[in-house]
């Protein structure tokens, strides 16, 4: 028989210095103590995909479980003043949530947090306090770094997505509570600002200056502060947990997505622990599927039934085994130390290590007779290097007609039609896009592990901004992109090569695919990709920039035999 389930709503946790949270308690209350799983989140715990998404509590309860869902500091039903600040705190606070379920008498004394995206910050956060009851995490694409990929990646902003989430997911609640506490009036711009803002996400994100956002300026100042602060400035290192994430002994389940976000920084932390060699390191296990930011499996112009059903997985199921394991000392649910989806073929893959030991970096060299642009041009990607001189590619980037982006590892406006494989012929048809791409193949080409592209060029101009993507080309002729990346070139890196070309590396984060006989592989090259990213203005950096300094300038690509350009896969051998 089911058990019944308890819920108990808006139950009190007073916080060390007087704050007090709310939470929602899922349990069976004839049970005697159950292990803990825990919810910190910014995303309303009233909300179904805030409690449904990741773990559905009746579940959870039925498999032995208490289930708490905390309301973070500053959001929704839980107390907090001061304008809520992503990463900032939610560590201590998350750590005096554990002690508290630790504490309850329905609870056995073993806690394990889990939670998706900002609610697998606290999960990484939590590391910095290390609560004693805290035994395991489940975070599932998220990152405990955020100056470099989370708000910034390769020097440039991820516009789109800090934007459009700062828009989207957090100024409404913000909104709702300084008008509680003001009143309507006073905030009555920022509701219209707002309110437009979401009407009309195009025309926001591209407003200039960046910080020319007065939906956000008068309840989310963390955009101001973002923007103040790029990568490699201090202010990162005091909200980063990488320091604890490399000293932690928990067992952790990470959960990526090659479409997700933040899969450089899930693969980063689990790189991290196993590379600290402490007692953890043979108790993480990564499982990375074809999943964009929200979505169970592939999303986009290349998924149809046929595609989704191979990539289900019973998740859920998952991650209740492995708390049962670590919280409980029940049976494991036996994963592997690396489970990867692995596209093309659609199948699931088992590895011993990320990334794949037996991958070898493989270049494929750009080549051309100096007229890539576009995919009608005479790009070719081959394995072999160029021999003496080869005429450049030049295309002109043109901040005020920026590429679009298309699909990829987004969060933007319409998910559903802006995330995962989508078809880049559209923008392989600009001339501002340089297309390389492979004979047909005759044999199967497989590759798992981190991409990246060596480009040699000349900005023509003060800097410039490096795109690079990756693309499966099918027999019809549709091109699918599997990773992409970029590189900002600073000023002081183009003086230093005169006039001559910088070597700039973009990293792709990684993938894993088969190139099927019959397809091609496809590299791209420009200058932007908006909005995804902030586009390069031509004449200042930064988010000052204003409409007046957009200006066009060109880029030459260089692929001859002193500047062998090149895209690098991990190729599997023997496929």
């Amino acid at each position: 028989m089911r058990p019944a389930i308890l819920r108990e709503r808006d139950v009190p946790i007073e916080l060390p210095d007087g704050v007090v949270l709310r939470a929602d308690v899922y349990r069976d209350p004839a049970a005697g103590p159950r292990p803990v799983l825990l919810q910190y989140t910014a995303y309303d715990k009233s909300n179904w995909a805030s409690v449904y998404g990741v773990i559905n509590p009746e579940r959870a309860v039925d498999h032995g479980f208490a289930v708490v869902v905390v309301d973070a500091r500053g959001r929704f039903r839980s107390g907090g003043d001061e304008p809520f600040r992503p990463f900032a705190r939610s560590g201590e606070d998350a750590a005096a949530c554990v002690a508290w379920a630790a504490a309850q008498p329905w609870s056995s004394g073993a806690v394990g947090m889990y939670g998706a995206s900002n609610n697998g910050v606290p999960q990484w956060q939590a590391l910095r306090h290390r609560p004693p009851a805290l035994r395991t995490i489940v975070p599932h694409f998220t990152a405990p770094e955020y100056g470099d990929g989370w708000v910034w990646r390769g020097g440039a902003f991820r516009l789109g997505f800090n934007l459009w989430w700062s828009l989207a997911n957090l100024a409404p609640d913000q909104l709702r509570r300084a008008i509680a506490r003001d009143g309507a009036a006073a905030h009555e711009d920022t509701a219209q600002a707002l309110a437009r803002a979401l009407r009309d996400p195009d025309t926001a994100l591209r407003a200039l200056p960046l910080t020319d956002v007065p939906a956000l300026d008068d309840i989310a100042p963390h955009y101001r502060e973002w923007l103040a602060h790029p990568p490699g400035d201090p202010y990162w290192d005091e909200l980063s947990a990488r320091d604890a994430v490399a000293a932690t002994d928990l067992p952790v389940l990470h959960v990526a997505g090659w479409y997700n976000v933040h899969l450089d920084g899930n693969l980063a932390a689990y790189e991290t622990i196993k590379a600290a060699g402490g007692p953890a390191a043979e108790r993480q296990r990564l499982i990375i599927g074809p999943w964009t930011q929200w979505s169970p499996a592939l999303f986009g112009d290349a998924c149809g039934p046929e595609r989704r059903f191979p990539a289900a997985i019973d998740m859920e199921g998952l991650q209740l085994a492995w708390f049962a394991q670590h919280l409980a000392g029940a049976a494991g649910p036996g994963l592997p130390p690396v489970r990867v989806f692995v596209m093309g073929v659609d199948e699931w893959r088992d590895e011993r290590e990320w990334p794949p030991a037996r991958a070898r970096a493989t270049p494929w060299f750009l080549h051309s007779g100096g007229a890539a642009n576009s995919r009608h041009g005479d790009g070719r990607l081959a394995p072999e290097p160029p021999e003496g001189p080869q005429p450049p590619d030049t295309f002109r980037h043109d901040p005020r007609d920026p590429v679009p982006t298309r699909g990829g590892a987004t969060y933007l406006p319409n998910p559903a039609a802006n995330s995962g494989p989508m078809d880049q012929s559209a923008v392989e048809d600009r001339d501002d896009v340089l297309v390389y791409s492979s004979d047909p193949l005759t044999a199967p080409v497989e590759v798992i592990g981190p991409v990246r592209a060596v480009v040699h060029l000349t900005a023509g101009g003060p800097a410039m901004d490096v795109t690079a993507k990756l693309v499966d080309v099918h027999p019809d002729g549709r091109a699918f992109l599997l990773c992409d990346g970029i590189r900002r070139v600073s000023a002081a890196e183009v003086a230093a090569a005169g006039s001559g070309p910088v070597r700039v590396e973009v990293d792709l984060i990684a993938t894993a695919n088969v190139f099927l006989p019959g397809h091609r592989v496809r590299l791209e090259i420009a200058g932007s990709s908006f909005p995804a990213y902030d586009r390069h203005a031509g004449t200042a950096d930064g988010a000052a920039a204003t409409p007046d300094d957009l200006r066009p300038a060109p880029r030459t690509v260089f692929h001859d035999a002193r500047h062998p350009s090149a895209l690098v896969l991990p190729v599997v051998p023997g496929r």
